[in-house]
């Protein structure tokens, strides 16, 4: 079961667009927020852990992917907030607080929006070095 649902996931992800890979990206840093929220409540520090390091290696990407020359402010806004979000999942991990995750949770779900509905319209913005 498990090997049909990475097959899955990986036909998803090649035969998307960017902004699908974005929205997909945003997809796995929420659950994976989620995930670690639930860790923390549970004293499961190993999920804790697993999930909020996923959630930072993904917020990460986006940033990395942040085309600065092209993108202007909404590039510039969107590293500024990435790096808010890592900042609240560092200490989400260092002073087991699930409620530091609320906050980067609502934001990435409120931007996860606008991706889908860019994806959705099959446009690119300049944002994005994708």
């Amino acid at each position: 079961m498990m090997v049909g649902a990475q097959a899955y996931a990986t036909t998803q992800i090649s035969t998307a667009s960017s902004v699908q890979v974005v929205v997909l990206l945003y997809d796995g840093a929420i659950s994976s927020m989620k995930l670690a929220q639930e860790g923390i409540v549970a004293l499961n520090f190993h999920d804790k852990a697993r999930f909020l390091d996923r959630a930072l290696r993904v917020v990460g990407e986006l940033s990395a992917s942040l085309n600065m020359e092209e993108g202007g402010a909404v590039a510039k806004n969107l590293q500024r907030l990435y790096e808010y979000i890592q900042f609240e999942l560092t200490q989400a991990n260092l002073k087991n607080e699930p409620g530091r995750l609320e906050a980067p949770i609502r934001c990435m779900s409120e931007i996860r929006k606008a991706w889908q509905e860019l994806a959705i319209q099959g446009t690119k913005p300049q944002a994005v070095g994708m």
